[in-house]
Formats: C-alpha cells, structure tokens, sequence
C-alpha cells in the first residue's frame, strides 16, 4: 500500500511511518513544521495537517494514517478549542483529500470517545473528529485505543500515558508518584501490537467501521509501577498520595478486542521490552530526566 501518515514525527506517527516502511510499504510522512526531531523525520514533509495543500499529498495513496493532533487528555484539557481543532478540524480537511483522491482514512480515536458524555476535552475532540468521519462520503474507518505505550513515547515530550511516566521516573531514580486510586486499571496495549492491528485493518480496507483496538487485559496502575520497577532493576520508591483528579482520570477502564493483536504481549513482557528499549536510547534517557 501507498499510505500518508500524518503526525509522523510524534508516538505513533513515528513509530508506525518506520514499521509500514519495514513492512514494504511506501510512507509518506508529513509532519507539522514545529514537529519533534526523530527518526525519519528528515525525510517528511513539513506541514500542517490543517493546510489545504496537505491534500495533494493524498494523490497516488491507498490511505491516510491521520495521527496528527493533540494526543491527550492534559494537553486537551490546557487548551480545549486547539484540542477541536487538532483532532477534529484537520480530520475534516484530510477528508476532503480522501474524496479528491479517492483514499480511505484511519481515524484513530480513544475508548473515552464512546463514553456518554465523553469524559473531558480530549474524549470531546475525539468524538467530533469521529462524527466528522460518520458524515463524510470519503471512506473512513475509526480506530478506538485504549493505553497504548512503547518504544517512541518519551516523558520529555509531555507523553502523559502512565508507563511512560512511570518508566522515565525509575529509570531516573526518582519515586513513581501515582496519584488518585492506585488500583484504578487501564487496559495497556504495547505500540507495535497497536499499529499492527491498524495495519491489518487498513490492508482488508475496513471502512465505514469503528474498531475498539484492545487486550481485553486490565492492569491496575500499581501493579505497572511495579513491573517498571522490576525491569528498570530500580529501588525508586512508589508513591500513592490519593487526591482528586481531573474529569474520566481516576476511573477504571476496562475493554473487550474488536480486532487481534498480531503479537498479543502480555503487558509484562511489553514493559520489559520498553525499558531495555529506553536503556538502549541514552538521549530518551537524558531528556526524560530534564
């Protein structure tokens, strides 16, 4: 396939740009001009996903792996309407070059998106973006994640996803702080399974389709603080000061796959691949720590 990834310098742009490419699939990446600095992204186009001019990208592609955006809650909830218009106004412009073109589109969207009402800001975009895809003639298909986390996400970046917290405190020395209940659960996928999946999905053509991409597996914070601990080989202390917490953050969230997990780790194994992944990159260190 000839997909367009947008977002291809953040987690999972990045992350999936390489795997498509190793996959024998030919990526272009496009990045927003202020875009972080990693792998690949010499070679991707800088622009925004919100420019009419992204469109003519899309000639020639099979789909577009719409990654771009505001990828989480805190950052959602800082400034609401960029949140809009990061996740669901750019998902309306790439559509139009779905049209034009005649490619397809993943969507890829959160659980929160199917909670009534969704939960927070970030969950609210998610949903607009989703219903921008339900309306549209272009074809699309939307991808419901639950926590996904791997080699990619970076503390430093202002990933806010648990384990990557988690893992760039351990390895730090510096104590895990798990704030709210401790024992709240998230349903972990490791990035490559996630990707994977989205690859497989986009390959069988599933459009006009919303896909829960998950383990079925829960894991309560407290035991993934743990597992860090363990594979980090760290003595950092794990702290559970309890406390309020924002809007659908102290909830437990638990999920039932739509589709398979090729690799289907189990999240110890995930964690341990993770770590040795975040050992092995000194600067991921480094910046963690910043």
């Amino acid at each position: 396939m000839k997909l367009l990834v947008t977002g291809a310098t953040g987690f999972l742009g990045s992350r999936a740009s390489d795997l498509l490419a190793q996959n024998g699939h030919e990526v272009v990446r496009a990045a927003r001009p202020d875009g972080a600095e990693r792998s690949g992204a010499g070679e991707a186009v800088r622009i925004d996903a919100g420019d009419p001019a992204v469109r003519s990208l899309i000639a020639g592609c099979d789909a577009v792996l719409h990654f771009a955006g505001v990828p989480d809650p805190a950052r959602a909830r800082a400034d609401p309407a960029r949140a809009v218009r990061e996740n669901a106004g750019t998902t309306l412009n790439l559509l139009e070059g779905c049209l034009a073109h005649g490619a397809g589109l993943v969507y890829p969207s959160t659980l929160r998106a199917a909670l009534d009402p969704p939960p927070d800001p970030y969950a609210h975009s998610k949903r607009l973006g989703e219903e921008g895809c339900r309306l549209h003639a272009a074809p699309t298909l939307v991808v419901r994640l639950t926590s996904v986390y791997g080699p990619g996400q970076l503390a430093w970046e202002g990933a806010t996803g648990a384990i990557a917290s988690f893992a760039a405190r351990a390895l730090a020395g510096e104590p895990i702080v798990i704030a709210g209940d401790p024992e709240r659960s998230r349903d972990f996928v490791y990035v490559d399974d996630a990707l994977a999946a989205i690859e497989a999905l986009a390959a069988e053509r599933r459009w006009n389709e919303t896909v829960l991409i998950a383990s079925g597996r829960s894991t309560p914070l407290l035991t993934a603080a743990q597992l860090v601990r363990e594979a980090a080989g760290s003595s950092a202390p794990i702290e559970t000061p309890g406390g309020e917490l924002p809007a659908g953050e102290n909830e437990s969230y638990e999920t039932a796959p739509e589709a398979p997990l090729p690799l289907n780790l189990s999240v110890e194994e995930g964690i341990r691949r993770y770590v040795d992944w975040l050992k092995s990159h000194p600067a991921a260190q480094v910046r963690s720590r910043a």
